[in-house]
């Protein structure tokens, strides 16, 4: 119950950054202040699932349901956000959520997996740097550089988008599916480094030299 509560939380705090990027006009300034959802997180420590993805492949195979359990909760506390959000005066926001929307529902499904992809990594580069580097300014640029480029190059991020499909009331078979898509992408991104490291350090072993 707890680990679904801290999931929730979350999804609420990624809601929080949604909306800030929503208001701004300023791509830059808004992927910026997007990161107050991440710095949220990992300062308190809730759970995001794509943060949780990233240690899948150094868990026991009794950790997916975890992340499944986080998945649920970053559900719950983006799309109940949302739907409270359409119910405040920040519903003038509908209407540039539903652009967002609109573009991400008209790209193609693999374009849609290959940019969910690249998230996964930008994430894993965050959350990992964020929880490992001791230097105390450089952990928080690890923890922000990684979304700021995810958001400016169009990188999809799959709890974020169901923040975004919930306040432009866009929640059609089709956005679930896109959603399931792009859940699948950022999983994949986020276990690529790990991967690539537990490789390397086997690889550097006696056992292998």
């Amino acid at each position: 119950m707890k680990t679904l509560i801290k999931a929730v939380i979350a999804g609420i705090a990624i809601s929080t950054g949604g909306i800030i990027y929503l208001t701004l006009e300023n791509h830059i300034a808004g992927s910026f202040l997007f990161t107050i959802g991440l710095f949220t997180i990992y300062t308190f420590g809730f759970h995001l699932f794509t943060g949780k993805v990233c240690y899948i492949v150094d868990e026991k195979p009794s950790y997916l349901l975890t992340v499944l359990l986080v998945y649920i909760g970053n559900f719950v506390g983006t799309t109940g956000m949302g739907t409270i959000f359409r119910h405040t005066k920040l519903s003038k926001l509908t209407a540039h959520a539903a652009d967002i929307v609109s573009m991400k529902l008209s790209d193609t499904l693999f374009s849609t997996f290959i940019m969910a992809i690249f998230c996964g990594v930008m994430m894993c580069i965050a959350v990992i740097g964020f929880q490992t580097i001791k230097d105390g300014v450089g952990k928080y640029f690890a923890l922000v550089l990684p979304v700021m480029v995810f958001i400016l190059s169009g990188y999809e991020h799959s709890i974020a988008d169901m923040f975004y499909f919930t306040m432009a009331g866009a929640w059609s078979a089709k956005a679930f599916l896109y959603i399931l898509v792009i859940s699948a992408g950022n999983l994949t991104g986020g276990c690529l480094i790990p991967i690539a490291k537990k490789y390397l350090k086997e690889e550097g072993s006696p056992a292998h030299s």
